[in-house]
C-alpha cells in the first residue's frame, strides 16, 4: 500500500510538471507572435519589411492585420485584436486615448514622412498673390500642419497665445497675401491639386499618390507631437517585444536601411528622429 500510494504520488508530480509544460510552452507561444496593425501608408510598408524581418530573426512571428484606415487599426490595437500600430503621431494618440478612453502608450518614436506645400496651378512659392487658393486636409491636425508651415513663409501670422499643436483656421491674425484656404479630405488632394494654386500634402498621402517628391515646393520641419510613433496599450508595455521592436528602430542597421531607402528616392523622404541615430 505504502508502494501504491508512493507511485501515486510520483504520478501526480509528472502530471503537474507536464501541464506547468505545457502552460509554459503556451504562454511562450503566444508572446511569440506580434500582430500589427496596418493602414494604408508607408509607415506599414516600412514596419514590415524592415522590422518585421528583423524580428523574425530574433524568434518572432509577426502576423499582419490589415485595415482601410488608421481609427480601424488604433481601436483594433485597443480592443486586443492586434498588438501594435506605427501609422500615427503623438497628437493621434492623445486624441484617441480622450475620445476612445484608451490606454495607448509610446514605444517608440519612429522615421517620419513630413507635409509639404506642392504646386498645383502655380509651381512658385514667390508667384503667390491675392485670390490664390491652397488645398489642406479638413483634419485637426491636417489644418494645424497646413497654418503652422504657411506661417513660416510668411503668408499668414497666427494668434502667439495659441500653442502650435492647437492652432486652427480662427487663430489667423492677418492673411498677407490674401490667399483662400480650401478645404478637403486629404485623400482628395492630389487628384483635385490642378484645381487649386497650391496643395498642402502629408506625406503618407503623398506617397499613396505617387506623386513626385522633388516637385515639392517646401517641407515642414515637424513640431514634436507630429512625428510618428509606434504604439501598444498600457498593459504590454512591459513585454519583452516592446523592448526589442525599441531596439530594432533605435539600432544603426535600421537606421542605415532607412539612409539607404532615402538615397534610392533621391531626396530625404524619411526623418529619422534624433534619439534615433
Amino acid at each position: 500500500m505504502k508502494r501504491f500510494l508512493q507511485y501515486i504520488g510520483l504520478a501526480l508530480v509528472a502530471l503537474v510538471a507536464l501541464v506547468l509544460a505545457a502552460c509554459g510552452q503556451s504562454t511562450s507561444d503566444e508572446t511569440q507572435t506580434i500582430k500589427v496593425a496596418t493602414s494604408p501608408g508607408p509607415y506599414s510598408i516600412l514596419f514590415m519589411e524592415e522590422v518585421a524581418p528583423r524580428l523574425e530573426e530574433q524568434g518572432y512571428t509577426v502576423e499582419e492585420i490589415q485595415f482601410s484606415e488608421l481609427r480601424q487599426a488604433m481601436i483594433a490595437v485597443e480592443e486586443g485584436e492586434a498588438d501594435i500600430n506605427v501609422d500615427g503621431n503623438r497628437l493621434n494618440t492623445e486624441s484617441y486615448n480622450d475620445t476612445l478612453g484608451a490606454s495607448f502608450e509610446q514605444i517608440v518614436r519612429i522615421p517620419t514622412v513630413p507635409a509639404a506645400i506642392y504646386p498645383g496651378q502655380k509651381d512658385s512659392l514667390d508667384d503667390v498673390e491675392e485670390g490664390d487658393t491652397i488645398a489642406i486636409g479638413n483634419g485637426t491636425v491636417s489644418m494645424m500642419r497646413g497654418l503652422l508651415l504657411m506661417q513660416d513663409l510668411g503668408w499668414i501670422t497666427l494668434n502667439p497665445d495659441v500653442e502650435p499643436a492647437k492652432v486652427t483656421a480662427d487663430d489667423i491674425e492677418e492673411n498677407h497675401v490674401d490667399i483662400e484656404i480650401v478645404e478637403m479630405q486629404g485623400a482628395a488632394i492630389p487628384p483635385a491639386i490642378q484645381d487649386v494654386s497650391y496643395a498642402l500634402v502629408a506625406g503618407s498621402i503623398a506617397y499613396d499618390a505617387g506623386m513626385d517628391l522633388d516637385s515639392r515646393l517646401v517641407t515642414e520641419q515637424p513640431i514634436e507631437g507630429l512625428l510618428l510613433e509606434a504604439i501598444t496599450t498600457a498593459d504590454k508595455m512591459d513585454q519583452d517585444w516592446v523592448e526589442d521592436i525599441k531596439a530594432i528602430y533605435q539600432s544603426d542597421d535600421f537606421n542605415q536601411a532607412v539612409l539607404d531607402r532615402n538615397e534610392e528616392i533621391g531626396t530625404e523622404f524619411w526623418i529619422i528622429p534624433e534619439e534615433n541615430q
